[in-house]
């Protein structure tokens, strides 16, 4: 999980509109008021097509996207078309937190809280470092071993592949064994493009990068021989807003 910023509302969805759909909602809960492409366009922008959860794609249609309403819409009607209430959710996240009342036991809203302050990781895991970060790995079931945590693990051993590769590269260029900078320079990039906010599970690609001894000397050595561009600074710099500390 990682932070998102709010989308602004889309322009047809006017307060009218809103109060004439709620209404709508009110009279028949079986009316999905919140079905709507500007809706769903917006938000798969806010969250770069992921579960604002999970961080899975959910474009993929076996994660299917779902509209999730973080106060539960049968309870708090009022909010059914609420902005800030409306978030990118896969089936399985939306489906585990059902129909969860964050008033009395509160989670983390991605948009609003920081997910850095509240969870850490482990072994591909992620452990809550406040309440509202147990809480919410528990009611959403963010360690589940078959969905999440065999995933990180895949996407973790092959990052981690790349960069004992890249490092053994960075070490023949800094002997003269080497001599490709243009490829050496481009192999980093693209490592680190997989581990910025846009990317899926970037909060577990960037955590492992950033702890990787395999990165940290790398960069050692581009600094050393001037490799090290304005552009890797910034990638870093992105991969630092979704990294986890760890446990």
């Amino acid at each position: 999980m990682i932070k998102l910023t709010f989308e602004p509302r889309p322009i047809g969805l006017t307060d009218a509109l809103v109060k004439e759909l709620t209404d709508l909602f009110k009279q028949n809960k079986k009316k999905a008021v919140w079905k709507r492409k500007d809706i769903k366009q917006a938000l798969l922008k806010m969250s770069n097509n992921k579960c604002c959860y999970c961080e899975c794609d959910v474009v993929q249609a076996s994660n299917y996207m779902q509209v999730e309403h973080f106060y539960h819409k049968d309870k708090f009607e009022d909010k059914v078309l609420d902005w800030e209430n409306l978030l990118p959710c896969c089936q399985r996240c939306n489906t585990t937190k059902n129909d969860h009342d964050v008033v009395e036991t509160p989670l983390i809203h991605p948009a609003i809280d920081n997910p850095q302050d509240e969870l850490s990781f482990k072994l591909y895991r992620l452990y809550g470092k406040t309440d509202l970060g147990k809480e919410t790995i528990r009611k959403i079931n963010l360690n589940d071993d078959d969905r999440l945590v065999d995933v990180r693990y895949a996407l973790g051993k092959e990052l981690i592949f790349e960069l004992e590769e890249i490092l053994d590269k960075a070490e023949r260029f800094e002997k003269g064994l080497y001599s490709q900078k243009g490829r050496l320079t481009s192999h980093l990039s693209k490592i680190m493009k997989r581990c910025i906010p846009s990317t899926v599970f970037s909060a577990t690609k960037a955590t492992i990068l950033l702890h990787e001894d395999s990165y940290q000397q790398t960069k050692a050595i581009f600094i050393k021989h001037n490799l090290w561009a304005p552009t890797f600074q910034e990638l870093e710099d992105l991969a630092k807003s979704c990294a986890l500390d760890l446990k």
